[in-house]
């Protein structure tokens, strides 16, 4: 049974195709069983797969798309929510993009739809920290000192650090490295190799991408990419390596287990 101990820099929704899976957050005795769950930025969870096919969709931080979900999500435990209300639609979407998987500009219409049910995005982030997180992402291979980037939207370092923190829900550097981690992503999605797709998004080499990696998931990034033929991923049209990539970032559904590959050097 697969087990990943995960530690997202963003929201997400995750949903199972078939077989239930395990959960179990901080501050739970016991772990619960869900067909699908909502995770906050920064919450750490462990989550055992089984032989369960799953999608997971990452949410744009700037928006009120993890707000608007919350209150869908039918079971609440401690630091937990799961089962979220007409399941069996969301369920019934995804694997149609399995079994027919669209281009990226008409995935991304889907699952606008399907998250925003209509309504419009709302932006929740304060304009300084919406145009620290655009820096970022126009800017993936830099490492700009908090410092610059305070300067940048007139705040002091520690109100940043603090505004950022609160509205984003992780730190600076830790959403500068899932932001360049999701970019390695895409890279290694388009045939490029790990080491070539780490260097391209701002890692020093393919050994910083996997330390990052297991950081966040708790597993080896060869889980997951080892068979690109059993993972699909959808990007933002127009998501580029420089690109600020706009409301839902992405989302990616592992057909069948993927069984480790031995890590790239």
């Amino acid at each position: 049974m697969e087990r990943l101990d995960i530690t997202h820099a963003a929201s997400a929704l995750v949903v199972s195709l078939d077989r239930p899976l395990r959960v179990k957050a901080k501050g739970m005795a016991a772990p619960v069983d869900c067909q699908s769950l909502l995770l906050a930025a920064g919450q750490s969870a462990t989550v055992e797969l089984g032989e369960a096919t799953v999608a997971v969709c990452y949410l744009d931080p700037l928006n009120d798309d993890y707000s608007a979900l919350l209150p869908l999500m039918t079971r609440v435990h401690p630091a937990l929510h799961v089962g979220i209300r007409g399941e069996s639609r969301y369920q019934t979407a995804f694997r149609q993009m399995i079994e027919t998987p669209p281009d990226a500009d008409v995935a991304y219409e889907r699952l606008d739809r399907l998250i925003r049910r209509g309504r419009l995005p709302v932006t929740v982030a304060d304009p300084r920290v919406a145009r620290v997180v655009d820096l970022i992402k126009s800017s993936v291979t830099e490492n700009r000192p908090v410092e610059k980037l305070a300067q940048e939207v007139n705040l002091s370092v520690s109100r940043l650090v603090e505004l950022f923190r609160q509205q984003i829900g992780v730190p600076i550097r830790r959403y500068r490295q899932w932001h360049r981690m999701f970019i390695t992503a895409i890279g290694v999605a388009k045939g490029q190799s790990f080491t070539e797709a780490a260097i391209a998004a701002g890692f020093t080499d393919s050994a910083h991408f996997s330390h990052t990696f297991r950081a966040m998931f708790g597993t080896q990034p060869s889980v997951i990419f080892a068979q690109l033929d059993k993972v699909t991923v959808f990007v933002a049209p127009r998501a580029d390596l420089g690109a600020a990539l706009p409301q839902l970032s992405s989302i990616s559904v592992q057909t069948d287990p993927v069984k480790p590959a031995p890590d790239v050097d």
